[in-house]
């Protein structure tokens, strides 16, 4: 009896093994990139603004993104939004979408911004967060933590 509950054991395991080894074959973490961001609007309190991401989908089958998470911070360590987005987005095989954010940003945020583009001209951005991807294989959180700059006004 011993000798068969080992061998369950070991057979168990081995095929746990081989499941987590071919689903990292099988599924390639979507990309996310930042595009940009846009003001929409403004008030005493701060304003909104919408968040623009690229996500490049590298496998040959559909994935779907049932929620993501997000934060902006502002010269990397300033946090200055947060949001939630419960919307069901699907991304084609070896395609990409772009996804619209909307950020309620504090007015300490919109200081903060305001201030680097009036020294620099550049606001200096981190956005970190997830997407949960539904696949063929299950869900998987993909995170993702980008850094760099944009202009918040476009020349003409």
């Amino acid at each position: 009896m011993q000798l068969r509950a080992r061998f369950f054991v070991v057979a168990l395991a081995v095929a746990l093994f081989g499941c987590s080894a071919a689903a990292k074959r099988l599924f390639t973490a979507p990309t996310i990139a930042f595009r940009g961001v846009a003001l929409e609007s403004i008030s005493p309190f701060g304003g909104r603004v919408r968040v623009s991401l690229l996500v490049r989908n590298p496998n040959p089958y559909s994935v779907s993104t049932s929620g993501m998470t997000y934060e902006l911070f502002v010269a990397d360590t300033v946090a200055v939004a947060r949001g939630v987005d419960t919307l069901t987005r699907t991304v084609s095989g070896h395609d990409s979408l772009i996804v619209l954010l909307p950020l309620d940003v504090s007015f300490r945020g919109l200081l903060i911004a305001g201030n680097a583009v009036v020294g620099y001209g550049m606001v200096p951005y981190r956005l970190v967060g997830d997407v949960t991807a539904d696949t063929p294989i299950g869900r998987r959180r993909v995170p993702f933590d980008q850094k760099g700059q944009f202009a918040p006004v476009k020349p003409r």
